[in-house]
């Protein structure tokens, strides 16, 4: 669910944190907010899937909504050559990439999306590649005094229209609708939504990412849920069943 270029470092404070105990400094800017749900869930049969299996998820059911979780290991899903890639760079991500950094929402195409708070257009845009986020529009917002960019990805075509750089949008404004799989990357209907930290350069966020560059990505990238509520039990990285974790990456969050 990605595209993009370059590497830079966060402009902010965030820049200089190491570990993933910047997590815990980070959850302060989002306690005791309000925040509008990004897509209207109200009496919807919830869906939440399990990505970790490498197969074919069940039909959803009519009408039902389900949700794809954030920090998920995710086999066989990403097989285009943007994934696979261990040479290409995203916003400074590389490596083979099936971890999903996002949250995602499925449903009919044509569904609204909305802003979960004030802020304002930061970047919107096409990324065409097959796999990739289709159309895309980032917000930027302004959290207790904390810059928090959001991703919205694989929206329809017209989600990007009659839009400008620095347009304010309101909580509850609907930025877009989820597009179909020839506008949205070739996927279900659904949003891809992601937080970040750090300053996207285009209209791409390294949505998913490789196992050598996760811990950091859990400092860029902060769990979705801390706007969205819980809608699912658990933290921490959710991997297929009986996986092993080579013991680099153990100590790596350990250390953390």
């Amino acid at each position: 669910m990605i595209g993009g270029r370059g590497e830079r470092r966060a402009r902010n404070h965030l820049g200089t944190m190491e570990g993933i105990n910047a997590l815990k400094v980070f959850k302060g800017p989002f306690e005791a907010k309000e925040f509008s749900t990004i897509v209207n869930m109200e009496g919807k049969k919830i869906v939440i899937r399990d990505f970790t299996t490498g197969k074919e998820p069940e039909p959803l059911p009519e009408g039902a909504i389900d949700i794809g979780r954030y920090n998920e290991m995710r086999p066989n899903m990403y097989v285009s050559d943007m994934y696979q890639d261990t040479e290409k760079q995203i916003e400074g991500y590389a490596g083979v990439r099936n971890i999903h950094m996002g949250l995602d929402i499925g449903g009919p195409a044509g569904t609204p999306v909305m802003s979960f708070a004030d802020g304002k257009i930061q970047k919107f845009g096409y990324n065409p590649g097959k796999g990739d986020y289709g159309h895309v529009v980032i917000v930027q917002y302004k959290i207790s005094d904390t810059n928090v960019w959001a991703l919205y990805g694989h929206l329809s075509a017209k989600s990007v229209g009659y839009k400008y750089i620095g347009m304010p949008v309101k909580k509850g404004d609907v930025i877009g609708w989820y597009g179909v799989p020839g506008e949205n990357g070739g996927w279900p209907p659904h949003v891809h939504f992601q937080l970040s930290f750090v300053e996207p350069q285009t209209h791409d966020l390294p949505g998913v990412v490789s196992l050598r560059d996760h811990k950091r990505s859990e400092i860029h990238f902060p769990d979705p849920r801390l706007v969205l509520g819980k809608l699912y039990p658990g933290e921490g990285l959710i991997v297929p069943k009986g996986l092993e974790i080579p013991e680099r990456y153990r100590k790596e969050s350990k250390k953390s």
